[in-house]
């Protein structure tokens, strides 16, 4: 429904506050004090002030401003040039007072949206401030159980490190001894084993001066050793006189004494009994494999594990494993005497309550790290934002998954 604009009080487009400044009995001056001109000058559709201060409610003056009262509503500013275009920009439709249009005063219809909306944010606002205290509320109460529970630690923390530093002193005392005992079983075993291996040698040199004092006189000459070319010094291939002289200490012969204490530490990693399998020759591409070796069930085997396991034995057989080893294999410690044995277990049993010690004692001081730094944290002036400690949230798009956590360090 159409309806004829709503007639002003002159001076039209003036606003309430600046009507001391329109007086119909007086010379109106330019706001900007430029110019004084008479008062029937004003809103007579002619520009006369730089400002446009003489025609609020004309659109005579292009940087003037026409007043919307918009009773009921927002009163507002448009500019000059709008007034009577014929579109309705005051809801009030004061500025299209002369050019026809027909508008609607809808200022009271907006007016009343326009206090709905006020009412549902004061709402909002009003819900906000209750959460908002609810969670100072809660924050000044989780800071005071914070607070309690990091005194509490840090008293467990003071006991948790005298039991640690006990049983320290417990665990060095009692590994001592087991250090001692395990020590000495560890001496005994490897002189043990000394002992063994100089025998071994002791046995292994009787055995090739025997072999090599071919006229069995108890005595080795420099001439029995010249069939053992591997003993050769100059890589020529044979064992001269006068290498055999040079290991024999420079002399012509030596006896079994003399041959186990000098010579044969010189010559034990060349030398080789006669005894000894030689070695098969090398398979060539396109050859057969060595001959078969019947096994003890009877059956042939053309795989390489009957006649390497057969060498081997040949070898253990000919004295070549090493002293302290069975069958190629390192020998091991044997097991701790009883006596070793319960100081071993008795140092287990003081280093584990020691560790469990150890390890509560880093929790505790793990949480008190954790505390410090919780109630160190700036959660606003009343502690309003705690909530949010530790919350993540994730927002995943077609590619991507991202992830927002509040207040980490």
């Amino acid at each position: 429904m159409g309806c004829r604009a709503v007639e002003v009080k002159s001076p039209r487009g003036v606003s309430l506050s600046n009507r001391v400044f329109y007086d119909e009995t007086k010379p109106f001056t330019c706001l900007d004090g430029s110019k004084v001109i008479p008062f029937d000058q004003v809103n007579d559709d002619y520009c006369d002030c730089k400002d446009g201060s003489d025609e609020p409610g004309t659109s005579a003056c292009s940087n003037g401003n026409f007043h919307c009262t918009n009773a009921g509503y927002r009163p507002i500013y448009i500019p000059s040039s709008r007034v009577n275009d014929g579109i309705c920009d005051c809801c009030d439709t004061t500025d299209e007072y002369n050019s026809g249009a027909h508008c609607q005063n809808t200022c009271r219809e907006m007016g009343r949206k326009e206090r709905e909306e006020l009412q549902k944010k004061a709402e909002m606002a009003r819900e906000g401030m209750l959460l908002k205290q609810k969670y100072i509320e809660e924050s000044q109460k989780g800071r005071e159980e914070k607070q309690a529970r990091l005194q509490e630690l840090v008293e467990k923390r003071q006991s948790a490190q005298s039991e640690v530093d006990s049983l320290r002193a417990k665990k060095e005392e009692a590994e001592k001894p087991e250090k001692e005992a395990k020590d000495v079983h560890k001496k005994e075993w490897e002189d043990r084993r000394e002992a063994e291996k100089a025998a071994f040698e002791k046995k292994r040199s009787l055995e090739a001066f025997t072999e090599m004092d071919e006229d069995s006189d108890g005595i080795l000459s420099a001439q029995e050793l010249l069939s053992h070319s591997e003993l050769d010094s100059n890589g020529d291939g044979s064992l001269s006189d006068q290498e055999a002289q040079e290991l024999l200490l420079g002399s012509q012969s030596v006896d079994v004494s003399t041959f186990q204490d000098s010579v044969w530490p010189q010559i034990k990693e060349k030398y080789k009994s006669k005894s000894e399998a030689p070695s098969p020759p090398p398979i060539e591409e396109g050859t057969e494999s060595h001959p078969e070796i019947p096994h003890e069930d009877g059956d042939d085997d053309d795989g390489e594990d009957g006649g390497d396991d057969e060498d081997d034995d040949d070898l253990d057989e000919d004295h070549s494993t090493a002293p302290g080893k069975s069958q190629g294999e390192e020998s091991e410690m044997p097991p701790y005497d009883d006596t070793t044995q319960k100081l071993i277990d008795a140092a287990e049993a003081v280093r584990n309550d020691y560790e469990s010690a150890s390890k509560s004692l880093k929790e505790i001081e793990d949480t008190i790290r954790n505390l410090e730094k919780e109630i160190s944290l700036d959660f606003g002036p009343q502690g309003e934002f705690s909530y949010l400690y530790g919350q993540c949230y994730e927002l995943s798009t077609s590619e991507y998954i991202y992830r927002l956590c509040h207040l980490t360090v």
